[in-house]
C-alpha cells in the first residue's frame, strides 16, 4: 500500500506540470542565450553567497569578525599586500618588511638556507596571498568560465570554481614537488630520507616550496570553515590539522625530505581528482568516468602502496640509520634577509640553529603517530569510494552521503525540478535561496560524486 501511495504521489507530481509551466520551461532555453550576453556579475557566485548558500550549514554560526572576513576575501588581502609593498618601498623599514617578501636565514658561505624564526613572516604573507588569489580567480575567472559553458546553477558554479582552483594549485605544486624529489638523492630511495640527518641546509627553491605549501594548508583550514559544511567535515578538518602539524614538525626537526614525499603523494591524487570533477561539471561524463578510473588507480598506488612504504621506512629505517642521539653543527654565518640588504646594520647574526638537534624516541613516535592518522583517513575515504563505485558498476543507485535527508524523486521529476530551479534563477538572479534539490552526490570528500550524476 505504501509503494502504491509513493508511486501515486510521484505520478501526481509529474502530471502537475501544467501547460503554463511547460511553456515557462521551454522559454528557458531562449532566456539562457540572453543571460549569457549580460554581465557576468549577474550570475557570479560571490564568496558570501558560497557561505550562505546551504541550508545544512553548521549550526555554529560564525561571529561578526568571521563574517566580515568571508565577505572581504579579496578586499582585505589587497589592502594588506598594498600596504606592505608601499611600506617596503617608501618607509625605512626594509629590515622588517623584507622578511615578509623574501626568504630569511641564508648561510653566507654556501648560499643555502636554513630554518629560523623569521620564516613565520614569510608564511603569514603567503596565507594572505592565497586568500586573495583563490577568491579572485574563483570570482573573476572560473565562475565566468562556467557561465560561458552553459552552467547556471549556483551550487554547480561554486563547485566548479572550487575544483578549478584546487586543480590548478595541485598541478603547479605537485609538479614542482615532483621535480624537487626527482633531482634529489632520495628519489626512489627511502634510506636517503634519513641518511646524514639533520638536513639543515636547503636550496632556495626547496625552502620556498616548503614554506608556501605550509601557508596553503594553513589557509585551507580557513577555507574549510567558510565553505558549505559536508558530512566529512570532521575528517577533512582533522586531515588539515595533521598535515599542518606534520609540515611544521618536519621543518623544525629537519625532516623536510620526508615532508616533500608526503606532499607529492597527496598532491598528485588531488590533482587528478579535481580534474575529474571539473569534467563532470562541464558535462563530459564519458571522459569523467575514465578520469575517475585514473583517480582510483593513482589513489591506490600513491596513498596505499607508496605511502605505506614511507610509513614503514619512518618506523624502522629512521631508527636504523639515525639512532636516538643528538647532533651539533654550529652555523656562525647565517645572515638575516633584512641585514643582507644595504641597511648599514650588522650583516651577521647567530640563530638558534647553533643548538643541538636531537632525534629522540618521543619525536620519532610523534611523527609516526601523525603519519598513521593520515593513513587512517585515507583508508576510511577509500572504503567509501569503493563502496559507491561497486554500487555504480553493478547498476545500482547511489545515495548522497552528505544530503539533508531530502526525498529523491524519479528521473523525470528531478529533471523538471532542475529546469524550474534554473528558470527561477534567471527570474530572480539576486535571490540566494535557489532550488538545489537532489543534484549532486557527494561521498568521501566528493570523490564518489564523479560518475554518479550529471550536472548541468
Amino acid at each position: 500500500m505504501g509503494t502504491v501511495t509513493t508511486q501515486s504521489a510521484s505520478t501526481l507530481k509529474i502530471s502537475a506540470v501544467t501547460s503554463r509551466q511547460l511553456s515557462d520551461i521551454s522559454s528557458l532555453k531562449r532566456r539562457k542565450s540572453l543571460a549569457m550576453s549580460e554581465s557576468t556579475g549577474d550570475v557570479r557566485v560571490r564568496n558570501t553567497e558560497r557561505f550562505f548558500a546551504s541550508t545544512n550549514a553548521s549550526p555554529a554560526s560564525p561571529n561578526a569578525i568571521v563574517l566580515y572576513l568571508v565577505k572581504n576575501q579579496i578586499r582585505i588581502p589587497i589592502y594588506l599586500i598594498t600596504a606592505l609593498f608601499l611600506g617596503h618601498i617608501l618607509l625605512p623599514y626594509q629590515h622588517v618588511t623584507s622578511k615578509f617578501l623574501y626568504l630569511s636565514h641564508r648561510v653566507e658561505h654556501s648560499g643555502l638556507y636554513v630554518k629560523g624564526p623569521d620564516d613565520i613572516y614569510f608564511v603569514c604573507f603567503w596565507v594572505v596571498a592565497f586568500t586573495f588569489i583563490r577568491a579572485f580567480t574563483m570570482d573573476y575567472l572560473f565562475v565566468p568560465f562556467g557561465c560561458s559553458q552553459g552552467i547556471y546553477r549556483k551550487k554547480t558554479l561554486t563547485r566548479l570554481a572550487e575544483q578549478a582552483w584546487s586543480c590548478g594549485y595541485y598541478f603547479v605544486f605537485g609538479s614542482l614537488g615532483t621535480y624537487l624529489m626527482y633531482n634529489s638523492p632520495y628519489w626512489l630511495n627511502t634510506d636517503e630520507l634519513w641518511v646524514a640527518w639533520p638536513h639543515r641546509e636547503l636550496k632556495l627553491m626547496f625552502k620556498w616550496y616548503y614554506l608556501v605549501q605550509l601557508a596553503f594548508w594553513l589557509q585551507q583550514i580557513f577555507v574549510l570553515n567558510i565553505e558549505q559544511r559536508r558530512k566529512d567535515y570532521r575528517q577533512m578538518f582533522t586531515h588539515h590539522i595533521v598535515t599542518c602539524a606534520l609540515l611544521i614538525m618536519s621543518y623544525n626537526y629537519c625532516f623536510t625530505r620526508m615532508g616533500n614525499v608526503v606532499l607529492v603523494l597527496m598532491d598528485v591524487v588531488d590533482m587528478v581528482f579535481s580534474a575529474a570533477k571539473i569534467l563532470k561539471y562541464l558535462g563530459h561524463q564519458t571522459v569523467c568516468d575514465v578520469m575517475f578510473g585514473v583517480f582510483i588507480f593513482t589513489w591506490v598506488i600513491s596513498r596505499h602502496v607508496l605511502y605505506t612504504r614511507l610509513v614503514w621506512s619512518a618506523m624502522f629505517d629512521a631508527y636504523r640509520l639515525i639512532g636516538y642521539k643528538c647532533f651539533f653543527e654550529p652555523l656562525d654565518d647565517v645572515i638575516s634577509v633584512g641585514d643582507a640588504l644595504p641597511s648599514g646594520s650588522n650583516n651577521k647574526t647567530r640563530t638558534w640553529l647553533g643548538e643541538e638537534q636531537c632525534f629522540t624516541e618521543i619525536m620519532h613516535f610523534s611523527f609516526i603517530f601523525l603519519l598513521w592518522i593520515l593513513m587512517g583517513l585515507t583508508i576510511v575515504w577509500f572504503y567509501m569510494i569503493v563502496k559507491v563505485a561497486v554500487r555504480v558498476l553493478s547498476g545500482g543507485g547511489a545515495d548522497d552521503s552528505r544530503s539533508d535527508g531530502e526525498e529523491e524523486d524519479d528521473e523525470a521529476t528531478e529533471e523538471f525540478d532542475d529546469e524550474k530551479a534554473e528558470l527561477k534563477m534567471l527570474e530572480e538572479v539576486d535571490d540566494a535561496d535557489l532550488d538545489d534539490d537532489a543534484t549532486l552526490v557527494d561521498v568521501a570528500a566528493d570523490a564518489v560524486e564523479l560518475p554518479l550524476t550529471k550536472s548541468r
